[in-house]
């Protein structure tokens, strides 16, 4: 239960990143507040899940909805927390944790705002060098799944671009994640990442017709995919294979 907690409120400083940062706001200050009638929220209806549960999805102020995000968020790192910690050790779950942190980040960015921020990918990146530690693999290997991972998207990208007379359809900050998935995950892993983020992003494309748009955040496509692909491993296939 208490990864549990603790991943809420962690979910919760995560909205605050992805609400602020890309407009350019501090995350220190201001406090948390209502983004319609600015009041402050007052820390006993600041409680993550809880708070929204009770106001039933609105401010208690001014009566305005609040976005749905915040729960989803929330609940989402809860539950990536308690299944973490459940079942790896303690130092694996962390390190794990914060790479679906930041992905979660990533994917709800990209969703509103379709950029995907360099820092975030920086600090991916910055990640795979424990990952290497833990499990013991060469620079060299990581290098090889993710220019595999990434060149592969960017050739099927490149495709698609000429058959539809466009400049590009994938942007750099997914070509930049999906190195990092297939050097975290490895080659073949990376692959079915992919194969599923694909998937996903098909899924979207036919939501998105019906609203008369064709741009998807793939983003968050490869974001979904490797929170699935993390979790699913975690209850027996052992993707991430931190042993």
């Amino acid at each position: 239960m208490i990864p549990f907690i603790f991943g809420a409120i962690i979910g919760s400083f995560l909205n605050v990143i992805i609400i602020r940062t890309p407009r350019g706001l501090s995350i220190v200050s201001p406090r948390s507040h209502c983004v319609n009638c600015k009041t402050q929220i007052p820390l006993y209806l600041n409680i993550p899940i809880i708070s929204y549960i009770l106001l039933r999805g609105r401010c208690s102020s001014c009566q305005e909805k609040i976005s749905v995000q915040y729960l989803v968020v929330e609940l989402l790192t809860a539950l990536i927390f308690m299944i973490c910690y459940s079942n790896t050790l303690i130092y694996q779950a962390s390190l794990l944790s914060f790479v679906c942190c930041i992905l979660i980040i990533i994917g709800f960015i990209d969703l509103k705002y379709f950029l995907i921020p360099i820092y975030l990918i920086v600090l991916l990146y910055i990640a795979l060098i424990p990952k290497s530690m833990l499990t013991d693999t060469s620079t060299l290997d990581l290098f090889i799944g993710g220019v595999g991972v990434a060149l592969y998207l960017s050739l099927c990208s490149g495709i698609i671009a000429i058959k539809k007379k466009k400049i590009s359809v994938i942007g750099a900050g997914d070509i930049a994640l999906a190195f990092f998935i297939g050097a975290w995950l490895g080659i073949v892993d990376g692959f079915i990442c992919l194969f599923i983020a694909s998937i996903i992003g098909i899924m979207l494309i036919i939501i998105k017709r019906k609203k008369g748009s064709n741009k998807i955040p793939f983003g968050l496509c490869l974001a979904i995919s490797f929170l699935f692909m993390s979790v699913i491993k975690l209850y027996g296939y052992n993707f991430i294979n931190l042993q």
